[in-house]
């Protein structure tokens, strides 16, 4: 049976970066992609949908406290497929992983701390999936693969969804899913957790607010 491969994490910078993105990631087998797209517009998501893909569209919402957090997702959950927010605090980090409205709880490597046992219960309370962004991990070198590397550990450890999205800008930064469930195995994720970080987590996570809806 066809896995079903996804990326929850693409940024095209425009509909040509978008086409050329949408062909490779068919090439690469994904079949669910997440498209940060500008506003309410959800033009960049058309490619996607011409290859075959189920594309979604997702916004990131930054926040260091929970308040902020609230009043965000409160104001854009209805408008997007995908709903992410970025913590900039614990604070942020607690409530985006206990507020069912919220699909992925993003934290790039330099927030590794706020993977721990509490976070891993609130997401499993919550019903979201924590995501380690691959272009952070990139720019980060050393340090980055080692925040990579606790993060992804700690949700086995915890027995938390978590998922690795390559958050790209280009068909250059595009991380194809086999690739990325070996860099775990090679971390230390046992095979069957790497295949579900790239499979059965992320698509469950972007898929329940559709079904809501």
């Amino acid at each position: 049976m066809r896995r079903l491969f996804a990326d929850l994490c693409l940024r095209p910078r425009t509909a040509e970066d978008a086409a050329r993105m949408a062909r490779v990631a068919s090439r690469m087998g994904l079949r669910l992609v997440g498209v940060e797209v500008a506003g309410d517009s959800r033009a960049l998501l058309k490619p996607f949908l011409e290859e075959g893909l189920e594309a979604l569209a997702r916004l990131t919402i930054r926040a260091s406290t929970a308040r902020e957090a609230a009043e965000a997702v409160r104001r854009y959950r209805r408008l997007y497929d995908i709903l992410a927010v970025e913590p900039e605090g614990v604070e942020a980090a607690r409530f985006a992983a206990r507020d069912g409205r919220v699909d992925v709880v993003s934290l790039p490597p330099g927030m590794a701390k706020y993977m721990d046992r509490s976070e891993a219960r609130l997401l499993l309370q919550g019903g979201g999936v924590v995501e380690v962004p691959l272009s952070a991990v990139v720019e980060r070198g050393e340090r980055g693969l080692r925040g990579l590397m606790i993060v992804v550990r700690r949700a086995v450890a915890y027995d938390a969804p978590f998922t690795v999205s390559s958050c790209a800008r280009s068909e250059w930064e595009m991380w194809p899913p086999y690739s990325v469930a070996g860099l775990l195995v090679a971390l230390g994720v046992p095979e069957h957790r790497a295949l579900l970080a790239v499979t059965g987590y992320p698509a469950s996570a972007a898929r329940r607010w559709r079904r809501e809806v």
